[in-house]
């Protein structure tokens, strides 16, 4: 009988702690070992360029074109050729993209349609002459996840670096009265503005934080500064898609010389600075070579 009753003790302890390294388990492949539910990949915030992927004079040309102007781009980037540092501000630009150099995101969104999840990724692979973004079908497989949020502080969406991966508030989107297209595209633009940021590029609306143009409370034709259509005051460029920018792209290649695994991105960008990736109402075209 003590012999009975110490197996049946042993078995229960078993079947416990197979249960809690079950429990264990599961959270590490659900939460990602950050344990944050929405971000399975720690930001990474490196913020050295490595030398290897362009020359000194090809840096300097990428920081020309992302020093822009007034209202676009960012002047904080012209540290990359100087100091060979992807910095803002003097602090380093995070970056969700995992060592394997490419961004895997999941949607749970409802407000963003599979399709133009697909078309965003389709769009920054386009731009980066590579597969850069990959949507994948389960959440355990991505770097981030894509979902809805509540209504806060009257923002569209935002991409976090705290665990909560990109966010859109639905609420907040007050376009009812814009063509089915203006809508659609407006949205679009959104949904690749904030995969911008989690490929490590920050706004490029003008000035030391890229931020002269929203503080101005102008939309301009770049999409990672602040993009909009259907005003008075928006470009008439627009009304034509999504258009990228000579400012997206360089930035995109100062962005991927500092990833974990850093890659050579859109330098077609040294050559061909008016080619571009246009997305207009679901359809995405491209005269990058």
């Amino acid at each position: 009988m003590h012999r009975t009753g110490g197996i049946w003790l042993a078995a229960i302890l078993a079947v416990i702690l197979i249960g809690f390294l079950g429990y264990r388990v599961t959270n590490y492949v659900i939460k990602g070992p950050n344990q944050q539910y929405y971000q399975r990949t720690k930001a990474d915030r490196r913020g050295k360029i490595d030398r290897s992927i362009y020359s000194q004079s090809e840096l300097r040309q990428l920081t020309v074109l992302t020093h822009g102007s007034r209202y676009n781009g960012n002047t904080s980037l012209d540290t990359a050729a100087t100091q060979h540092v992807y910095q803002l501000n003097g602090h380093n630009l995070p970056n969700i993209v995992g060592a394997d150099g490419v961004l895997k995101l999941y949607s749970k969104s409802t407000f963003m349609t599979p399709a133009m999840v697909r078309d965003a990724a389709e769009y920054w692979n386009k731009l980066a002459g590579k597969q850069i973004v990959v949507i994948v079908n389960k959440q355990y497989q991505s770097d981030e996840v894509i979902h809805d949020g509540q209504h806060s502080q009257h923002v569209l969406g935002g991409q976090t670096y705290n665990g909560q991966g990109i966010k859109f508030y639905p609420a907040n989107w007050q376009i009812s009265h814009l063509s089915a297209k203006n809508q659609q595209n407006w949205k679009e633009a959104a949904l690749i503005h904030e995969i911008g940021h989690a490929l490590g590029i920050p706004h490029l609306g003008g000035g030391l934080l890229g931020s002269n143009a929203a503080n101005a409370g102008i939309a301009i034709t770049d999409f990672m500064g602040p993009w909009a259509v259907g005003g008075a005051h928006t470009p008439a460029q627009n009304e034509y898609g999504v258009r990228s920018t000579a400012v997206d792209a360089a930035a995109l290649a100062l962005a991927g010389a500092s990833w974990q695994k850093p890659r050579r991105l859109a330098s077609w960008v040294l050559t061909s600075p008016t080619r571009a990736v246009i997305y207009n109402h679901g359809r995405i075209t491209s005269t990058i070579p």
